[in-house]
C-alpha cells in the first residue's frame, strides 16, 4: 500500500513538472522578437524594412498596441490604449471603439487615426520625402514635441537608424529645416 502512495505522489509530481516545462516552452515561442534573446540577435541582423516602419520609426505590426488592437478588433485593448495615451486630454474625444483605431500613419486606403493630420513627425517626414525618420540626418538632434512626449520612441528610432546605416546603400536625407520643433 505504501508503495502505491509514493508511486502516486511521484506520478503527480512528474505530471506537474512536465506541465510546467510545456508551458515554459510554449511561452518562449510566443515572446515578441525584441524580448527573446535568440530572436533579438536575428532581428538585429535582419535588414531594416522602411515600409514596415511608421514615420517615427515604430514597427507598427510588432510594437504598436493600438495597431494590434485594431487588427484584433479588441475593444478592451483599444480602451486601455485610449487611457494610456490620454486621448481624452490630448485629442479631446470620448472613447468610442469605432473612432479609436490605427492602420499605421501610412494607411493607404484605410482611414486615418485621430490626431494623425497634426503629427509633426509625420508631416516633416512626408515633406522631406522619407519613408521613416530613421532616414533623416536630423533625427538625433530633432526637437519636435512628439519626441519629448514619447522619448522611448525617439530612442527606438535612433537605434533603428544605427542598424539602417550599417546596411549597404543606406543614406541619410533631409533638408536644413528638418529639426525644427512642433
Amino acid at each position: 500500500m505504501e508503495s502505491n502512495q509514493s508511486r502516486r505522489l511521484f506520478l503527480k509530481q512528474c505530471a506537474k513538472l512536465g506541465g510546467t516545462c510545456c508551458v515554459l516552452l510554449a511561452w518562449g515561442r510566443h515572446l515578441p522578437a525584441d524580448e527573446s534573446p535568440e530572436n533579438k540577435k536575428d532581428q538585429e541582423r535582419k535588414p531594416v524594412d522602411l515600409k514596415e516602419l511608421s514615420y517615427c520609426g515604430i514597427p507598427c505590426a510588432r510594437a504598436c498596441a493600438l495597431y494590434k488592437a485594431t487588427q484584433d478588433n479588441d475593444v478592451a485593448a483599444k480602451k486601455l490604449v485610449y487611457e494610456q495615451w490620454e486621448m481624452k486630454k490630448n485629442e479631446g474625444i470620448e472613447f468610442d471603439p469605432d473612432k479609436i483605431f490605427c492602420y499605421t500613419c501610412k494607411p493607404g486606403d484605410k482611414p486615418k487615426k485621430v490626431g494623425m493630420d497634426k503629427c509633426a513627425v509625420r508631416i516633416c517626414a512626408m515633406a522631406n520625402g522619407v519613408e521613416s525618420c530613421v532616414q533623416c540626418k536630423h533625427l538625433v538632434g530633432c526637437d519636435k514635441d512628439f519626441w519629448k512626449l514619447w522619448p522611448k520612441v525617439h530612442e527606438l528610432a535612433k537605434k533603428t537608424q544605427v542598424r539602417y546605416l550599417a546596411e549597404p546603400g543606406a543614406a541619410l536625407l533631409g533638408n536644413e529645416a528638418g529639426s525644427k520643433g512642433s
